[in-house]
């Protein structure tokens, strides 16, 4: 069942910043461009740096309610009295589906993002052109909030505690002190609570996914994910200078922020030159970084950041010894082999490898997750499987920190590169044996400690006791 709609989005390119660059642009029913959206997305992509599957899903959501306004509503004038009234038929309309649009019901959160895109659309409006808004913030207490939504604030300023180095003004705001800003219409939350459904990929299967391909590429890319901690797409952004093999046969991979970190390359005019990977990018083969173009792009692949060491990069730390030595090896027959033969068309690794029209051309995150796949099928597993999926792999890198080698969290944060600890705690799975045997070890030892307090005890006592004699 097609839903309904009488608008389209089409991405147009943007030559002046990069090749392959796009803003998405919202059509009416009449074929008219809203420029107030265009607007929007401008202000979303220069102003507030928004990624741009992130703004294609606001224009996306401005568009839904567009549909519902003219198809369900027959786009009839709203007062300042009912455009309230409007956005919760909107919500209501998304999260239980519309049988006039053909809508299926979404999940809680998808409608809640909805509604959260479109009032922001309308807070724009509002702030920059003088349009009455959708859903007008409001001074509200924190102890008038329902009690789920008392329980989310209370979580949200303990949580900053971990990340934000001005947590200590956090007392003086007028959030701590109870007075919150807040969207007249807020759907209700549910209470915050801990994900205990790990979704690592099977540990038993990972060795032997790695050696059902005989392609060198495709098993570095693995072990990238497995045993690197790398998101799908991070490996994409490789350039060729970015993996490197020691006088030991150990493989160096580096990860570098594919916009803003610093990189040095020789110019055929200007000799060495230095300056971030964007500009490299531009000046040398006139492409814009993978993480900027536009959602449609086929050679798009997204970049979620990290936590750096210098200069917006650093280093794979292999999960097990061994590994690196393996990547060397790999390293060295694919450049053999494969990327030797790429026309300096583009820096990056990965490439296509086979012999077609497509060949050297850089690989595709369709691609290489069509192969994980085929991969795992070949060994028995299927996609709905738990954890059988490309992030399921970063999801076994923090299960086997936590379960196999019981490394602090804290370290394991450092491995997987992230900024904050909250989202280590995602992937710390601890395996229920570990920790039966973790506390088996905790009682042991307080045991033997209390034995030494009561024989210690003993000895005082009767020391006393003689002294007393």
């Amino acid at each position: 069942m097609v839903p309904r709609s009488v608008h389209s989005i089409v991405e147009v390119p943007i030559s002046e910043i990069g090749n392959g660059v796009s803003i998405p642009i919202l059509i009416l029913e009449n074929g008219e461009v809203s420029l107030l959206s265009l607007a929007w997305a401008r202000d979303l992509r220069i102003t507030e740096s928004i990624s741009p599957p992130a703004i294609f899903l606001s224009i996306q959501a401005v568009g839904l309610l567009y549909d519902f306004y003219i198809l369900v509503l027959h786009g009839r004038p709203l007062s300042e009295e009912n455009v309230g009234w409007l956005l919760s038929r909107f919500l209501e309309a998304r999260q239980h589906g519309n049988k006039l649009l053909n809508w299926l019901p979404v999940s809680r959160k998808t409608a809640r993002n909805d509604l959260t895109r479109v009032s922001a659309f309308s807070s724009f409006c509002a702030t920059n052109f003088g349009h009455l808004p959708l859903n007008p913030k409001e001074k509200k207490l924190i102890e008038d909030m329902s009690f789920q939504d008392q329980l989310a604030h209370t979580t949200k300023l303990a949580n900053r505690n971990k990340w934000d180095k001005l947590s200590h003004l956090i007392p003086a705001t007028s959030e701590a002190q109870g007075v919150v800003q807040s969207p007249k219409l807020r759907p209700r939350t549910r209470s915050p609570s801990r994900n205990n459904n790990y979704d690592y990929f099977p540990p038993d299967k990972v060795w032997t996914l790695i050696n059902s391909t005989r392609s060198a590429r495709d098993k570095m890319y693995y072990l990238l994910l497995f045993f690197g901690a790398t998101r799908e797409s991070e490996p994409l952004h490789l350039f060729v200078t970015d993996v490197k093999v020691l006088p030991n046969g150990a493989a160096k991979v580096i990860l570098a922020d594919p916009v803003e970190a610093t990189y040095k390359w020789i110019d055929t005019y200007k000799g060495k030159c230095k300056g971030f990977r964007t500009t490299f990018l531009h000046e040398r083969y006139g492409l814009s970084p993978r993480n900027t173009l536009g959602v449609t792009h086929p050679l798009r692949s997204g970049w979620k950041g990290m936590e750096y060491r210098s200069d917006k990069q650093t280093e794979v730390e292999w999960l097990i010894p061994g590994i690196d030595k393996l990547f060397g090896k790999l390293h060295i027959h694919y450049m053999k082999t494969v990327r030797r033969y790429v026309e300096d068309a583009h820096p990056y690794y990965f490439v296509n490898e086979k012999e077609d029209a497509d060949f050297g051309k850089p690989l595709k995150l369709s691609n290489i997750t069509k192969s994980f796949y085929r991969a795992a099928k070949r060994v028995g597993l299927l996609p709905s499987d738990q954890g059988v999926n490309p992030h399921g792999a970063r999801h076994f890198f923090g299960h086997f920190c936590a379960s196999y080698l019981r490394l602090p969290i804290e370290t394991t944060k450092i491995l997987m590169r992230h900024v904050n600890i909250q989202s280590t705690e995602v992937y710390y799975s601890l395996n229920i044996k570990v920790a039966r045997d973790e506390l088996e070890k905790a009682q042991s030892r307080i045991n033997d400690e209390l034995k030494q307090f009561y024989l210690e005890a003993d000895k005082a006592i009767d020391k006393e006791s003689r002294h007393d004699d």
